[in-house]
This record gives structure tokens, sequence and C-alpha cells, in this order.
């Protein structure tokens, strides 16, 4: 009974169609569907009331709209649709829940319109059939969205064998999302291309275009939306390194919609300017490497040119799959205790085209002395730290890494003289890529690294 009120609306806005379009045996014999309407025969279970049995015709009959259009997804598996009620924010819309094997979601069916009717009474009991009819565009709404559902599910399906950190299809819903769709709008990047003859070429660049930008990149091709397109799944920064490096290409008007880039292609030869940008992109295996540890002591800082931190950085960056070589800069920008990264990657953007890496690592690590207090035999203390910001040439993004220290262990020079606060500083120095240290410089690499 819940329905009524929205059952004797929908009696008072029958669709108008000429009588003849109507087989009088329409119940048995239903009109045929054509590129422009969608037929749907409604009937009720028998009920007390005339009323209650149109509202369970009229139900079956949505359920035969929502049925018709699963089907297609999913033609050899079970279906269950329930009718859910009619949408208050949508004029003529219900929502009606539809579940396959894989996935469920709730699917919306606007216009449906009541054409004929026709009720009878058996044992005092009433059954009503009702033929219904829903214009092929609505059914297409209704259709589009079931498709984008479960090409959203095989994406989330690839993506849970290609990316960690993704839990496995557990259910008909992912965790946290109401259904795959709303996950993939939510925590993928999607990229297509508008109403281009070549958009198939464009696409088939954008796949070599997102590998060499981001090389552990999780690439998925399919049609999201009625439009063939390329989702990644989305690292925090995939998204804003891709479209500044588009951006920074110049050759395409660039749509923006949440995490969807739809992009129009600006002039006449964006194709070959586009397949040339990419083969000119900068090495994204290599890292140039550059920056200073300080050693405090008990009267002064000492630049420290060994670098132990920063050749350790370099050795370390194979774990990586990466190479690494010293980046030279001029010394005003290293001679002193302080790095200006600002005016650091200023000058490298100044410089970018003689820059064959793609990264630019900026290191900056030292040590912290503590002088101790005698009289109440606290010995001297020194602890070293290290963090780096990585910055990439192409999209002009900086990642900052967390900060390795020693705090925990001891590093007690004897006494305060220069030298000997010096060797025990770069033993502290030394420890920040121990092992024994944790996260230590592995881990703060890692946390960058692992992303690129």
């Amino acid at each position: 009974m819940k329905y009524l009120s929205l059952i004797l609306l929908f009696t008072l806005t029958v669709f108008s169609l000429p009588a003849q379009q109507i087989p009088p045996n329409w119940d048995t014999n239903p009109p045929i569907d054509t590129a422009a309407f969608k037929y749907s025969v409604g009937i009720s279970q028998p009920e007390p009331t005339e009323q209650a049995a149109f509202a369970g015709a009229w139900q079956h009959a949505l359920q035969n709209f929502a049925s018709s259009i699963a089907t297609r997804v999913e033609s050899h598996t079970d279906i269950t649709v329930t009718e859910q009620g009619r949408d208050s924010d949508i004029a003529d819309a219900y929502t009606v829940l539809v579940e396959t094997s894989s996935f469920s979601t709730q699917v919306p069916l606007t216009g449906v319109r009541e054409l004929a009717r026709k009720s009878e009474q058996q044992n005092g009991k009433y059954i009503v059939r009702i033929l219904t009819i829903m214009s092929a565009a609505d059914y297409q709404k209704a259709v589009h969205s079931v498709d984008n559902e479960e090409n959203a599910w095989l994406a989330y399906r690839f993506f849970t064998q290609k990316v960690s950190g993704i839990a496995p299809i557990a259910g008909k819903s992912p965790a946290a999302y109401p259904d795959f769709y709303t996950w993939l709008r939510n925590t993928c990047v999607t990229i297509s291309f508008n109403d281009d003859p070549n958009a198939a070429l464009y696409l088939e660049q954008t796949e070599n275009f997102c590998k060499k930008l981001y090389r552990n990149i999780a690439i998925f091709p399919e049609t999201i939306d009625g439009v063939s397109s390329r989702i990644m799944y989305d690292s925090p920064h995939y998204y804003d390194g891709m479209l500044r490096a588009l951006q920074n290409f110049g050759m395409f008007k660039i749509e923006r919609e949440n995490s969807t880039l739809r992009l129009t292609p600006a002039r006449s030869s964006a194709l070959n300017d586009f397949r040339t940008a990419i083969a000119e992109m900068k090495d994204a295996s290599k890292i140039f490497v550059t920056g200073i540890e300080v050693i405090q002591t008990e009267n002064s800082s000492i630049l420290n040119t060994g670098s132990l931190v920063v050749n350790q950085f370099k050795t370390l960056v194979r774990q990586f799959n990466l190479s690494a070589v010293n980046f030279t800069l001029p010394s005003q920008y290293i001679n002193s205790t302080f790095l200006d990264e600002a005016a650091i990657i200023d000058y490298i953007n100044k410089n970018s085209k003689t820059l064959p890496a793609r990264f630019v690592a900026i290191i900056t690590a030292g040590t912290n002395l503590e002088q101790g207090i005698p009289e109440d035999k606290i010995k001297p203390n020194v602890t070293a730290t290290a963090r780096f910001t990585l910055y990439d040439v192409l999209t002009g993004e900086t990642f900052n890494s967390d900060t390795v220290d020693t705090r925990g262990f001891v590093f007690a020079p004897s006494n305060l003289q220069e030298q000997t606060v010096i060797t025990e500083s770069r033993r502290a120095l030394q420890f920040l890529y121990d092992a024994k240290n944790q996260p230590g410089l592995v881990g703060i690499m890692k946390g960058v690294l692992d992303n690129l």
C-alpha cells in the first residue's frame, strides 16, 4: 500500500497513442519493440483490491524492463530485480536494484508509462494486467547505467590483480562504496577523447604516455559512459601528474570532472605532435642527485663533502630499478649549511632542456650535537637526520620524503674535540642506512620512489 499515492498519479498519465497500435490481445501478444519504444506487460498476483493488484502489475512491469536490461549484461546468470520505489528527486523515475552473479547496482528507470490495462476478478480477488511503454532513449539510459557498473566491476577485478592495497572482491560491491562505478569514479583516472575519428590511435598513444610517465602504472582499457577510455588506478599523484604533463604539451583542450579527463585535439597535427612529445619525454629511470651533509661541532657547522648519505642514496636507488648520478650545481646553491630548494628547482627549470634525466633528488643530511653536562655525568650525544625532496622536471611536482634519524640509538663522542665529534658524526650518518635503523634511508626512499 505504500505505493498507492504513486499508483493514483500514474493512472492519470496514461500514454496517448492511437488505439489501432495496441493489439486487443496485448496481454498475451504484446507489441514488438521498435527503434523508438520498448514495451513491457505486468501481471499482478490475485489481490483483495484492484488498487493493490495494479501496484503488483506495475512493479512486475518495471521488473521486466530491468530484467531485460540486466540480461544484456549477464545473459547466462540468474538476475534478481527488486523495485525500490519512486525517486522523489526525478519526475517519473523508479530505482530498481539489479543483482547479477557478479555485482549489484541500483538502476533508475525513467519515463515508464501505462499504455493499456485489463482487470478481472477470480474467486473474489483482482488480477490486473498492464501494458507499459518506455522510450528507447530512456531504456538506453538504464542500459548505460548497468554497462557502467559491469565495466567498473571488470576494472576492479583487473586492478586487484595488478595493484597492491586493493581488497579482493568479497561481495557484490566494493568496500566503502555503494557500487563499483562509484568506486571507479572516486579512485581511478579515466582518459578519453571527444568525438575524434583518430580516438583509437590517441588512446594507444595515451597508454605509451602513461607508462612512460609512471613506470609502475596499471592501465585498463574499457568503455565508460559509452566512450572508449583508458583507466588507471590512481596513486595519490597520478591524476595531477598526468594533467600537468598534458597541459605542458599544449596540444589538447582538456575537460575535467573529478578524476576524468576528456581530451579534444586542439590542432590537426595533434596526433603526430603527441607521438613526438611522448618519444621525447625525459628518461624516468634515472635520478640526478645533489645535496649537502652538515656536521655540527662544538664551535661551528662543517659542510662535509664526503657526502655519505648522498653516495649511499645513489647506491640504494638500484633497489627501485633506477640509476642515479651526481648532479653538479653551481657553488652558490650548495656552499652553505642550508639548501634553498626553491632556488635549486628554479635553476633546474631554467636549464631543463640540457637535463637528460626527469628526476632530481635534493638531499639534506646532517648531525646535531648535544654537548652534555659533565658535572652531571651526561655525555655528549650526536643525532643524525636525513630527508630528500624529489623534483619531477616533466610534471613540475615535488615529493617530500619523511625524515630518517638515529633517535633511540646512542652515538657519544668521548670528548668535544672537533675531529672526535666528526668521527662519531660520520658513524651516525652511516647508521641512517643501517638495516637496524627503521624506517631508515631505504624506508623513506620507498615511500617516494615506489610511486614513480
